[in-house]
């Protein structure tokens, strides 16, 4: 397999939104349930091997960062985040327009080991469960030295949103 193909955050979202749909999403409850309970206790799932055009092989592997998630995480909601990130991948990804990639404060305390290579992608799934909002990004990071690609779901504070909508002027009425 070359290892210097680049693919492009919009390509990389591509795949990501079709992976997660069919292997969460399509996936019958039980599937779908194991796969929360794997990443909900910290460990890292492979959702497939993906075969690319020259031949290869590459490893996706989920991951899950909960830490900036608001109330008690469970199934229901972690599903309707995922529903809710896939859908406005989806939406993003029909304009055509680059989708910006950000790159974690690498100097914040209590970052996981292995998210230094990180790269969220610029687009985010809200939800609302009981008046408790809850925003989920999809962070994406390429193993180094193998050939392995791991989309993380990262739950980031949902206040950075609101703020930036309320700035704006933007309302729902």
């Amino acid at each position: 397999m070359n290892k210097d193909k680049v693919l492009e955050a919009n390509q990389l979202a591509t795949i990501a939104a079709n992976l997660l749909h069919q292997g969460i999403l399509e996936a019958d409850r039980t599937t779908a349930k194991r796969i929360f309970r794997e990443v909900e206790a910290g460990r890292k799932v492979t959702l497939t091997n993906l075969r690319m055009e020259d031949g290869g092989t590459i490893r996706i592997d989920l991951l899950l960062d909960a830490r900036a998630f608001n109330g008690t995480l469970n199934f229901s909601a972690w599903r309707d985040g995922v529903l809710a990130l896939v859908a406005q991948l989806s939406d993003e990804l029909k304009t055509e327009k680059p989708l910006p990639v950000f790159k974690p404060l690498e100097d914040q305390d209590g970052m996981p080991d292995g998210d230094l290579n990180l790269n969220l992608i610029g687009c985010i799934g809200g939800t609302s469960h009981d008046g408790v909002v809850n925003t989920i990004m999809l962070g994406i990071s390429p193993d180094p030295a193998q050939p392995v690609v791991t989309f993380s779901f990262v739950y980031v504070p949902p206040g950075q949103f609101a703020s930036a909508e309320a700035e704006s002027g933007s309302s729902s009425s």
